[in-house]
């Protein structure tokens, strides 16, 4: 054994000492090859089989059979010869139906089938108000049988929920929205009932006034989104578990079932009835809808959240057909105290301060010209809504420090200035001084290190300034008073307003001023030189031409130093 061990040993150590045998010819090294992501094979048929029978389409489909048999067999005279008897039947087999999907839950539960039994769920809350969409029906032909399956249908609605409620113990069900609940139950068992009751009274179709007409505004108008309105005394979802069925998002999809079922329901009776559906019927409901949404939806879903109250200011749009001016108004009055609260209880929310001035606008767009006419006779809305957005625009670039948007802001308030006084004979003149003055205040917040071109253009804009103003005055419409007032307002700002400080590479707009006002005087000036005597005229030009050089003499010290300065000390020369 150690004689093989010693063997092997020695044969390693001689191979180890040999040299390397070097190949006679070089051998060319391949390239690595590119890594291969392993493909993957695609997905057979019976992978998307299974795929689909997981998710069990045979109750969706068994819900959608039961719809369209429902639908088919009150039109299928032959099935059964009374209508009344083909209306219990329908009744009847949805009643049946519902049951079945209750008893089938309660049961797939016990088995820990969560996903079943969750769907189950839902296709009987989808269809629990189908029973009573039946009953509208039955009220055109008997008061008395409608009233009987309303009954009926409220005491199984209460029934199979309250079995849920005990025998599914896992189902995410809070008390709160088994009451939200009872309450669209009882709404969709008094609105067949109702509808009859107003439509013995209704004469004619598709009317537009009439006990009937008000009633069927009134349930859009108000009942509707107070109904939608519950949605925001629902706790605030939280998982009651890990389970499916214990989703914190089970009751607010319940609820959205309750209302769909209801919408279509009430969408009935009109077509029954035969009310006009109009988008200020509608206009309320959204508007409740955007405002849920807004205070649903928790920040760290959206970030930023309040970006979705732009929806409710868009709502009263859907009003603006003929008879929803009073919707249109009452909606626009509600979203400016919205959003008026709003800033009141969050100072850093300047988005709800925006939106609420344009919900201003909307109001006062919305509000009555007999209204109007008692502030001003001859005032229309449209002249008011482009008149706030005027003053909007202009509050705007005058807050912001650009330079850009102040010449645009400039245009604007010359705009404005001459719409609002374009019956004065100089209305040109004033706008135009309005605009030159609105740029030049401006120009006292600009930095002109950072903004480049801003020196150039406070100077230019001084200088027509004061162009502008000696062509007015000489143009006959402007007399001496006039320039004063303007250059006064802007030399004031200037040196006595605390919000600015006066640099000096600002002292265009002072000297402006200053030139503007000379203006009136300087006019009256020159149009006396052109009547004076040239002989008296160089006479005092001597004289003030005397003192002005003495004036430069006493000063030259200040600008002319250099013939003041003693000369350096001459160097001696070198020696050689």
């Amino acid at each position: 054994m150690f004689g093989q061990t010693r063997e092997v040993f020695m044969n390693e150590h001689d191979a180890a000492s040999q040299p390397p045998i070097l190949p006679t010819q070089p051998v060319s090294e391949a390239p690595p090859e590119p890594l291969k992501t392993p493909s993957v094979p695609p997905k057979p048929f019976s992978w998307w089989l299974r795929q689909l029978f997981a998710c069990n389409p045979f109750y969706l489909v068994s819900a959608a059979l039961l719809l369209f048999g429902c639908y088919r067999i009150s039109l299928e005279a032959p099935f059964l010869k009374l209508e009344l008897a083909r209306l219990l039947f329908n009744f009847s087999s949805v009643e049946c139906y519902e049951i079945m999907l209750v008893v089938t839950a309660i049961f797939l539960a016990r088995r820990r089938l969560w996903y079943d039994s969750t769907l189950l769920v839902g296709l009987e809350n989808l269809l629990v108000f189908v029973p009573f969409i039946l009953i509208s029906q039955a009220a055109l032909i008997d008061s008395g049988m409608a009233q009987t399956m309303c009954l009926a249908g409220a005491g199984g609605v209460l029934l199979r929920f309250g079995s849920l409620k005990k025998y599914f113990t896992q189902l995410n069900l809070p008390g709160r929205l088994l009451g939200i609940g009872s309450v669209f139950l009882a709404l969709n068992v008094l609105l067949p009932l109702l509808y009859r009751i107003f439509g013995e009274t209704k004469v004619g179709t598709h009317i537009d006034s009439g006990a009937a007409y008000e009633m069927n505004e009134f349930t859009w108008l108000l009942i509707l989104p107070a109904a939608l309105a519950l949605v925001n005394l629902l706790p605030r979802t939280r998982p009651t578990g890990s389970l499916l069925p214990q989703h914190r998002w089970l009751p607010l999809g319940l609820f959205s079932l309750w209302l769909t079922v209801t919408l279509t329901h009430l969408y009935g009776l009109d077509y029954i009835y035969q009310f006009d559906l109009r988008g200020e019927l509608l206009a309320p409901l959204v508007w409740v809808l955007a405002w849920t949404l807004f205070l649903q939806l928790r920040s760290d879903f959206i970030p930023q959240k309040y970006a979705l109250t732009f929806l409710p200011l868009l709502v009263p749009l859907l009003a603006t057909s003929d008879g929803g001016e009073k919707t249109f108004l009452i909606l626009a009055a509600l979203n400016l105290t919205a959003f008026c609260l709003i800033s009141f209880f969050d100072r850093r929310n300047y988005l709800a301060r925006h939106l609420a001035y344009g919900s201003t606008l909307l109001f006062v767009a919305g509000m009555p010209v007999t209204w109007l006419h008692a502030i001003a006779p001859g005032l229309v809305q449209a002249h008011c809504v482009a008149a706030g957005l005027l003053a909007y625009l202009i509050f705007w670039t005058a807050w912001l420090n650009n330079p850009k948007l102040a010449i645009l802001g400039a245009i604007l308030f010359g705009t404005a200035l001459f719409s609002v006084i374009s019956a004065h004979a100089g209305a040109v003149h004033w706008a135009l001084q309005g605009g030159f003055i609105f740029l030049l205040l401006h120009s006292l917040r600009w930095q002109d290190n950072v903004n480049p071109g801003a020196s150039a253009t406070r100077i230019l804009t001084g200088l027509a300034w004061i162009l502008q103003s000696w062509i007015w005055l000489n143009s006959g419409e402007g007399k001496f008073w006039m320039p004063l007032i303007p250059g006064g307002f802007v030399l004031a700002i200037c040196f006595i307003g605390p919000f600015y400080r006066l640099q000096w590479e600002k002292i265009a707009v002072p000297v402006a001023a200053i030139l503007v006002m000379l203006a009136s005087p300087g006019s009256a000036a020159v149009t006396g030189v052109r009547a004076a005597s040239i002989g008296l005229l160089a006479i005092v030009g001597s004289f003030l031409l005397f003192g002005l050089g003495t004036l430069a003499a006493l000063t030259r010290l200040h600008w002319h130093k250099h013939e003041f300065e003693t000369p350096p000390p001459a160097t001696p020369p070198e020696k050689p």
